[in-house]
């Protein structure tokens, strides 16, 4: 028998039936669940953020050092995008659902914290890319400048900014592909869970 059979034969011997499942177990699991998305997303935004003070600190030190300007912004941006992950992940924790029933609670709150990372990746250019973006456009502006002013200015000076684009470029699209493959899917799981857990609890 191959799998599509397999998968027919289950459909129909659960035509017509209701499942019940215990509650305890399905909030057990939904909790776990929950715990290991929260877990991934926690470390991930501590690698983030720990990236982009040490970035801030780095651009900050040689902007003093050097007196080059455009280091000095480039490192309050960086270090907002960095404040900014700080302030969202704070309000995020602020926000409950408002079931008083615990398995409904935890299926809301999964299922907003799916939304919310999906959000952050969709407009991960207006609060991560673009900050980033306007720090390297002013450094090698004034770079550029620099050596225009000097005679010093070629072609090859370009390899910078188109560098810059190139890179933010992948990382966008690396953030789309992930809202697609990774969370798309599991906010539609979510989703029908908690539609299933409500049509029962009427």
């Amino acid at each position: 028998m191959n799998p599509d059979e397999l998968k027919e034969l289950w459909h129909d011997q659960l035509a017509g039936r209701r499942l019940t499942l215990d509650a305890g177990i399905v909030l057990r699991q939904i909790e776990q669940s929950k715990r290991d998305f929260e877990a991934t997303m926690f470390w991930r935004d501590v690698r983030e953020v720990g990236a982009a003070l040490l970035a801030a600190a780095f651009f900050l030190w040689f902007g003093i050092k050097d007196g080059i300007w455009p280091l000095l912004v480039a490192a309050a941006l960086t270090a907002g995008v960095g404040v900014f992950m700080v302030v969202d992940r704070y309000l995020q924790r602020r926000r409950r659902p408002p079931y008083s029933d615990p398995l409904l609670a935890c299926a809301e709150e999964s299922l907003a914290q799916i939304d919310h990372q999906i959000w952050l990746l969709k407009n991960v250019f207006w609060w991560c890319l673009l900050p980033l973006g306007l720090g390297c456009v002013l450094f090698w502006g004034q770079s550029s400048w620099t050596l225009l002013k000097a005679g010093l200015w070629r072609l090859k000076d370009l390899e910078f900014p188109v560098g810059c684009v190139l890179l933010y470029w992948g990382v966008y699209h690396l953030n789309q592909y992930a809202v697609k493959k990774a969370f798309e899917p599991r906010r539609q799981e979510t989703e029908a869970l908690l539609q299933n857990l409500k049509s029962n609890a009427e």
